[in-house]
């Protein structure tokens, strides 16, 4: 197979050769605020039943002190440092919109502490997992996405084997067989969406990058041409549609992808549902009805995302567009706290709940009352977080419940300026009592 139409190859030229000086000071940009959020992501997960076990999985099988885990105070092994934090990023699903960033980050992290690497190799090696998990995503979901397949358990762990091949320094042959390593790790299904599965995935997938990387560094070997070949990867997974291999190659020559606008996330529900939870707050602020008023309500609640009926915990929640649509008209938003476990038990909540009505395909909210009003709203596009500041912003918002305010000033500096550090010791600050 020629280097033309070898997308493993341009993968690999991609992770090994990338340069932060290739970069437009958009996409670095970008890419340290990316960086921030996902951290805060992960702080926002702390509370919850899910960060215990995953982080007490980690510590179990555990026994090294290499890299961080995030918001407990605690270090494990490489390998455990990395599922713990991927599984924190996206626990609440309160990360960037592609969940790309859920994988890029626990990989670069426990990889660049556990081998002292400066910040700007760290930085580097984030942006070689978000840009090559951005494109596999691309080029799979021909096939992927219309059969239940969750990109992030397929693309991720070859992402993750990239930048950890990058950071290591392994020489492109090595890389391939970790590559080829990586893909008997992927797997994931949307039917997951909605339990703490979904966020099985990103750890998954961080960790096993790291791990295919390990083993091939030994000697362990994998078929060479396993991302192109038939019944290989890319054929197997996008099956009966071709996969859109073009995403995949001459990456160094293309724009990166964090030259688009990031996807940050305003509301830490499932993007599809986002746009209706919109036209939900605006209706509440412009006609400022009572609950006990509505009769009914009328929406599109995407079922092919959010697919659980009732809101049982908070990891169905987020997934649960009837109980989304609800406490948008009942708050007039949708913070941590609303769908938190005081929230799903909430009994106007609840009620509210039983008069929201699916329309597939209808492009606007409709709030019918009792008096025989009709209330409309059109659904716009998914409203982003725009400028650093709004960024920032949400860090705070995440981290305040885990660390004092003066550790949270210093880590978005530190981050903000993360090329500067020699390496990432000292970074965390102890977490403050949950």
């Amino acid at each position: 197979m020629s280097t033309a139409d070898d997308s493993t190859a341009s993968l690999i030229d991609f992770a090994l050769n990338f340069r932060l000086d290739m970069a437009s000071p958009h996409a670095l940009e970008w890419a340290r605020l990316i960086v921030l959020d996902t951290f805060g992501a992960m702080l926002a997960a702390a509370p919850h039943e899910i960060a215990r076990i995953a982080c007490a999985h980690a510590m179990r099988s555990s026994t090294a002190d290499e890299a961080t885990i995030m918001a407990t105070g605690m270090r494990a092994g490489m390998l455990q440092a990395a599922f713990a934090n991927g599984v924190l990023a996206n626990a609440v699903d309160f990360d960037e919109g592609s969940h790309v960033a859920t994988v890029a980050l626990p990989a670069a992290l426990a990889v660049a502490e556990k081998i002292g690497a400066s910040g700007a190799d760290f930085l580097s090696a984030f942006i070689v997992a978000f840009e090559t998990c951005s494109r596999l995503r691309q080029a799979l979901e021909p096939g992927s996405d219309g059969r239940g397949f969750w990109h992030i358990g397929f693309a991720g762990p070859l992402a993750a084997s990239l930048c950890t091949a990058r950071l290591l320094h392994l020489e492109a042959q090595t890389t391939r067989m970790a590559l080829g390593l990586a893909t008997a790790s992927s797997g994931g299904f949307r039917r997951n969406l909605g339990t703490m599965a979904k966020a099985f995935h990103s750890g998954n997938a961080a960790r096993a990058g790291i791990e295919a990387v390990l083993l091939a560094a030994d000697g362990f070997t994998s078929d060479a041409d396993l991302l192109d070949a038939p019944m290989g990867f890319l054929a197997s997974v996008c099956a009966p549609q071709q996969p859109l291999r073009a995403a995949l190659l001459d990456l160094l020559k293309k724009p990166l992808t964090l030259d688009a606008p990031a996807k940050i996330k305003v509301m830490p529900i499932c993007t599809p549902i986002a746009p209706a939870v919109d036209a939900c707050i605006a209706l509440r602020a412009q006609h400022g009805f009572a609950m006990q008023d509505i009769a009914a309500v009328e929406a599109d609640l995407r079922r092919g995302s959010l697919i659980r009926d009732e809101p049982t915990d908070v990891d169905a929640a987020s997934f649960c567009g009837r109980f989304l649509i609800a406490t948008a008209l009942i708050k007039g938003r949708i913070a941590l706290e609303d769908v938190g476990e005081a929230a799903i038990t909430d009994a106007a909540t609840l009620a509210l709940m039983q008069r929201v009505q699916d329309a597939p395909m209808q492009k606007s909210v409709r709030v019918r009352l009792n008096d025989g009003r009709l209330l409309e709203a059109a659904i716009g596009p998914v409203q982003r977080l725009r400028t650093a500041d709004q960024v920032i912003a949400k860090f705070q918002y995440c981290a305040a419940p885990v660390w004092p305010q003066a550790a949270i000033a210093q880590f978005i500096d530190d981050m903000l300026r993360i090329e500067d550090r020699p390496d990432l010791s000292g970074l965390f600050p102890p977490p403050a009592a949950i």
